[in-house]
């Protein structure tokens, strides 16, 4: 008698095959360097070697270290790492490549809670040969954390509403903290959480959005380090305003990154960190309302940035994507972009119920649309997008092997 493969042992081999294309892909490069740069690894170190949180002024080498410089949660990660392993860029990434074959698993989760099991074995399966999954693994950059984060936390989320569980509010909480440490652009789901409990529980919403809250005290012990060094109130980083300023100026419309670098960097001499943080928020702010139209214009460049189907040749981890990069982002983003679109509008029935999904692709895309985007920005969210891809894949068979059978 021949046994049937279950869920379980089908989830573990699709955690395997997903680990061990990802090794193989971290094989090929080239790992005694970190290619990527944009002080991650710095700050991991740094961490690892017990000297704190801190990164070489980016302007003034002669001038105070900057301690707000990067949000934390990645760096933290890599320091566990390196402390384990030693200040090792292959355990970083094979660390990363755990994480993406999670995800993959975490995917089939989702899925079967929000839509059904052969939804989420789909949707696990697709995202272990998804080639942008397996392609951020093998750098040391934040986005395959925040993918695993932004799927936990809409995992706990729903659960949260169909479940009397009181640990999974609290969760949801502790993991949206870790995200914003990761992310700060989470900082906007703080609210819409709460409403989302609301809107589906009423007046039972209350206890959900304390227990929420109480998760996201996580955030607390950062805040108040930065305040006790900054003097200031510092949620998680000081270096999104110069994201923000680069984005929106006089220059930025014309570039093929989508940024420029405008300001006169003498102007900031003598400036603590904090000050020079709040010098970009004001200058970006002058630029935008002076210039609507122009800003209006960015916007929609930096939405078209945002969803388009392959990156700029411009741009890439330590070299510039090549040819082959881009014939593959065409080839796989496109249909779990067209397809997602089609599982989108075919579930718009259930809408109340995939109403947390909804306001993480929303949130998170126009935040960035409306400050900096890349199409690397938009990685974290391609779960989701495979998850809609994969209900309208299963729908569209049933309902062919149902006409088929009448």
């Amino acid at each position: 008698m021949e046994k049937k493969i279950t869920v379980g042992h089908l989830l573990g081999i699709i955690f395997l095959v997903a680990l061990i294309i990802r090794i193989a892909f971290i094989l090929t490069l080239d790992n005694s360097v970190d290619v990527w740069g944009d002080w991650w690894d710095e700050l991991g170190w740094s961490l690892a070697q017990g000297k704190g949180f801190q990164v070489l002024n980016p302007y003034f080498s002669d001038a105070m270290p900057f301690y707000s410089w990067r949000a934390p949660g990645f760096p933290i990660f890599l320091a566990i790492i390196y402390r384990l392993f030693g200040h090792s860029f292959f355990a970083a990434k094979i660390a990363l490549a755990l994480l993406s074959a999670l995800t993959a698993v975490l995917l089939y989760a989702l899925g079967k809670e929000i839509f059904n099991k052969k939804t989420g074995i789909l949707a696990a399966g697709i995202y272990t040969i998804y080639p942008a999954s397996i392609f951020w693994t093998g750098y040391l950059a934040p986005e395959t954390l925040a993918s695993l984060l932004i799927i936990l936390l809409t995992l706990f989320a729903v659960k949260s509403i169909k479940s009397p569980h009181i640990l999974l509010p609290l969760f949801t909480g502790i993991v949206l903290s870790t995200l914003i440490l990761t992310r700060s652009i989470g900082l906007l789901l703080i609210p819409v959480i709460p409403a989302f409990f609301f809107f589906h529980k009423k007046k039972k919403a209350w206890k959900p959005m304390l227990l929420f809250f109480c998760g996201l005290l996580c955030l607390m012990p950062w805040t108040v380090r930065n305040w006790i060094i900054q003097k200031s109130f510092v949620p998680v980083s000081a270096e999104g305003e110069v994201v923000l300023y680069i984005a929106n100026n006089e220059r930025s419309l014309g570039e093929a990154s989508g940024f420029y670098h405008n300001e006169n960097i003498e102007e900031f001499r003598g400036m603590s960190e904090i000050e020079i943080d709040r010098k970009f928020y004001a200058m970006a702010f002058s630029f935008i309302t002076k210039n609507p139209k122009t800003y209006a214009r960015l916007v929609l460049d930096r939405f078209i940035r945002f969803w388009r189907l392959y990156p700029h040749t411009i741009s890439g981890p330590g070299t510039s994507y090549t040819g082959i990069h881009i014939l593959i982002s065409i080839f796989t983003e496109t249909p779990i972009l067209l397809l997602g679109i089609c599982g989108l509008f075919l579930s718009k029935r259930r809408w109340r119920d995939l109403l947390f999904p909804y306001l993480i692709l929303t949130v998170f895309s126009f935040s960035h649309i409306l400050v900096r985007t890349t199409i690397r920005y938009r990685f974290p969210l391609m779960g989701l997008a495979i998850l809609f891809t994969a209900y309208f894949l299963v729908a569209i068979t049933q309902r062919s092997s149902s006409e088929t059978t009448l």
